[in-house]
């Protein structure tokens, strides 16, 4: 029973990371292309490097991606056009595209 009761809370807890995995902090900022923010004001240029101590790759990727994000959130930054994502590094235009 003991065994039942801590399988049912290691499902559960699992449930509850993987919700986390998978949300956006910044749903507010539309990825785009080029080409559609042309009207728009050019904020910056935006790049981070991934963490080395992280054992797991796609977590230090979306860590990586979302210090990207924190740091176009920053600047109120409306859209983002991503100009590499790798395992490693990513680089981004951040544009303010309000009225």
């Amino acid at each position: 029973m003991l065994m039942k009761s801590v399988f049912v809370l290691f499902c559960m807890l699992m449930n509850c990371v993987g919700c986390a995995y998978v949300r956006n902090p910044y749903p507010h900022l539309i990825e785009t292309q080029t080409v559609l923010v042309s009207d728009c004001r050019l904020l910056g240029l935006i790049s981070e490097t991934a963490d080395a101590g992280h054992i797991v790759t796609p977590m230090a990727r979306r860590e990586m991606v979302n210090r990207v994000k924190f740091r176009a959130d920053q600047l109120d930054a409306t859209h983002i056009v991503w100009l590499h994502k790798t395992d490693t590094a990513a680089a981004a235009e951040v544009y303010d595209c309000g009225e």
